[in-house]
């Protein structure tokens, strides 16, 4: 086979191109694998240190007993304070409140979560402005699902807008 100059520039394509993927693919990819590695043996040796897990129990301990001092909403009485919020908001944003379902719960090993479904009918930029308060304000739990409809409403002919959302709610069961 003759080399000729299409045969060495493609030649040379090749491999200019095999070194950049080195450069920039396949080099970071082992370093962060390396790193990887490191970290997990990192994580293994510490398993088995036993100080390090009892204070790790001892500042969960703390960290729930402080949570439990914000966490002043549960029970029935969390569905109402969730629904004052929601109004509270939806007035302030323009917004209408269509629908509140009833909430959907489940447990798992040693949680009970709740799913709050509600409806609203109004502006996106409305609805993004109450999103966003209810994601600030973690004691309300954080949302999980959002659903845009755009509607129409054929007697006044006009569109509007129909927002499901899903706030789900994580509460432990602890062992007193």
């Amino acid at each position: 086979m003759k080399l000729n100059r299409k045969n060495k520039l493609l030649f040379l394509g090749i491999v200019l191109a095999l070194i950049i993927c080195y450069r920039f693919a396949i080099a970071n990819t082992l370093a962060y694998y390396n790193e990887y590695k490191s970290q997990k043996e990192l994580i293994n040796n510490n398993l088995n240190n036993s100080d390090l897990f009892e204070n790790l129990i001892q500042r969960e301990k703390q960290l729930n007993k402080v949570l439990d001092q914000y966490n002043t909403v549960s029970g029935e009485s969390f569905q109402n304070d969730l629904l004052k919020h929601i109004t509270r908001l939806s007035e302030k944003h323009k917004l209408k409140i269509v629908d509140f379902k009833e909430p959907h719960s489940y447990a798992e090993e040693n949680s009970n979560i709740k799913t709050y479904t509600f409806s609203l009918e109004g502006s996106f930029n409305g609805t993004l402005l109450l999103i966003s308060n209810l994601e600030n304000m973690p004691s309300l739990g954080f949302v999980k699902h959002i659903n845009f409809t755009k509607k129409r409403n054929y007697k006044n002919n006009t569109n509007y807008l129909v927002t499901e959302i899903m706030l789900q709610k994580t509460e432990t069961a602890q062992n007193k």
